[in-house]
């Protein structure tokens, strides 16, 4: 277990996360994983919904 540890630690050692994403390409992933914005869906009430 111990030397799995150092393996491990030494591996973790060169991988970046500080991975920096624009605005923009945060939005446009976003989306490509189904995001919409209220204003860009059409609300549908049942009477139900608005009587309570």
């Amino acid at each position: 277990m111990g030397i799995g540890l150092i393996l491990a630690t030494i591996l973790m050692l060169g991988y970046n996360s500080n991975q920096q994403l624009s605005q923009a390409r945060i939005e446009e992933k976003a989306r490509e994983y189904g995001m919409k914005y209220p204003d860009e869906v059409k609300v549908i009430f049942d009477k139900e919904d608005v009587e309570k």
